[in-house]
């Protein structure tokens, strides 16, 4: 898996206050400069940040990337970007047992995924159900 892949890819934010929107993007692009994954960025382009609801932001940052497809397909897993390119090569071939990894490293990442929904839908439940009981002890009280 050692053929360079090249993309153009978008990455997207919500913060608050306005300038933390493009200060997380350029966070987001050094880390992946600096951490390792054999990656390359160039010809980052940040968006101006937009106003949303609730005093958010939303700004984005168009780049390119270029590296192994392992590296770029942990990219993919660790930031989600809204968009992905690929530039070049026109095909890729992998050996079997290369595949296999990548297919079982999603397959773990959407598990984990899986396993925090259910806790945080849960949890959700069972703060509804004590909020309620809340509301209930105190229109009791009145």
């Amino acid at each position: 898996m050692e053929e360079t892949i090249k993309a153009r890819c978008i990455l997207e934010v919500l913060a608050r206050p306005k300038e933390a929107a493009v200060d997380a993007l350029k966070k987001i692009i050094q880390n992946l400069e600096e951490n390792g994954k054999k990656l390359e960025v160039s010809n980052e382009e940040y968006s101006e940040p937009k106003a949303m609801e609730n005093d958010f932001f939303s700004a984005y940052v168009k780049f390119d990337i270029s590296g192994d497809l392992d590296s770029i397909f942990n990219f993919v897993l660790d930031y989600a970007p809204s968009s992905i390119e690929i530039l070049e090569p026109e095909k890729v071939t992998m050996e079997m047992v290369d595949l296999q990894t990548m297919l079982n490293d999603l397959s773990g990442r959407l598990n984990e995924l899986d396993q925090k929904i259910k806790i945080y839908s849960a949890s959700n439940v069972l703060l509804a159900k004590e909020n309620q009981e809340l509301k209930s002890k105190m229109s009791d009280k009145k």
